[in-house]
């Protein structure tokens, strides 16, 4: 993670953790190691892609209590909204989820139960732009915030990027500094970053021109 901050000069990182720790206490400890060697000023957030029961997370919230964790993502199943909202109740971890979530009335309903401080909707999964600014607008409706899911191809990032630049809701926008070719290699322009800011492309529709040789390189012939 601090090479992550010097390559890009980011302010916030974020790790995984949950199920593939093999338990909440190596979960809470790597957390804890995480947070000594970053230090108070950089932002850390945690996922930990639902795999957490509800009592888990719980423990886990209270064991990282002293990190000062800018977010706890998916901490359990996002079938389990009411479980959700229990884990949420017991914390004052910032709780973010919906990168799974389907239009909307999904969204709304994590709000009702009060389940969620931050919410991700994915435009590639909850209904593209239009759909995303409804919710962006519902979040803005109950003075919540907003940070796309963003762990896709090049296309959904940049979909991201526009929704980020006509809503105030959006905070913060995740980029993954791994191997990812969909995001890394499916657009020509690469994308620019500045002090630890992503800059918004100004060229026509989303900003991306699609590397035809990389989807040639990809493509699987019809078969049948």
């Amino acid at each position: 993670m601090l090479s992550y901050i010097d390559r890009g000069g980011f302010d916030a990182v974020k790790m995984r953790v949950g199920i593939a720790d093999g338990t909440v206490e190596a979960s809470i400890r790597r957390v804890l190691a995480a947070r000594e060697a970053l230090g108070p000023s950089i932002a850390l957030m945690v996922d930990a892609h639902g795999t957490h029961s509800v009592a888990e997370a719980k423990r886990f919230c209270r064991g990282v209590a002293e990190a000062h964790l800018a977010w706890y993502e998916e901490p359990v199943s996002p079938d389990d909204k009411r479980g959700l909202a229990e884990v949420r109740a017991a914390t004052d971890i910032p709780i973010a989820a919906g990168e799974s979530e389907f239009t909307r009335f999904d969204f709304r309903d994590l709000i009702e139960l009060r389940a969620v401080d931050i919410l991700q909707p994915d435009l590639a999964i909850c209904g593209g732009i239009t759909e995303g600014m409804r919710i962006v607008a519902l979040a803005a409706a109950y003075q919540l915030q907003v940070a796309p899911h963003l762990w896709g191809g090049a296309l959904l990032f940049a979909a991201g990027l526009q929704l980020a630049a006509a809503c105030p809701s959006v905070f913060i926008l995740e980029y993954s500094l791994g191997a990812n070719p969909m995001l890394h290699e499916l657009g020509q322009e690469p994308v620019a970053i500045e002090k630890g800011a992503i800059l918004i492309p100004d060229r026509p529709g989303l900003g991306v021109t699609v590397n035809e040789e990389f989807v040639a390189r990809y493509t699987v012939p019809r078969r049948g």
